[in-house]
């Protein structure tokens, strides 16, 4: 009981990301931890970026109540998450399990490759 009153404890303050909410949230903006990953969601639904130093590109949309995307390059199908945040940090769930996290920062007007 206790361990799962500290895991309600230190979810206070994040909020679930549904529907357009979810689209707002993620259209123009650069998702990164700052060392590991940056990708950049474009209004459009394009998805481009850096993965452990590899360039990537894909195609994001919001499904349901869940953030979909797909790298172009990939065999792997479509990977979607639901979505928490607070503030400019954002939790990826795969299965109720975080599988991601970074934050999000908004997109220059002309977004480039990231080249980080």
């Amino acid at each position: 009981m206790t361990a799962a009153f500290n895991a309600m404890a230190a979810d206070t303050g994040w909020v679930s990301l549904r529907g357009t909410a979810l689209t707002q949230a993620f259209a123009n903006q650069d998702f990164g931890d700052g060392v590991h990953f940056a990708y950049q969601f474009l209004e459009d639904g394009a998805l481009r970026g850096m993965n452990m130093g590899k360039p990537a590109q894909g195609h994001w949309r919001v499904a349901g109540n869940k953030l979909c995307w797909r790298w172009a390059k990939s065999k792997d199908p479509e990977e979607c998450y639901r979505v928490r945040q607070q503030g400019p940090a954002v939790r990826l769930l795969l299965d109720g399990q975080e599988v991601l996290t970074g934050n999000l920062t908004p997109l220059p007007p002309n977004p480039t490759e990231v080249t980080r």
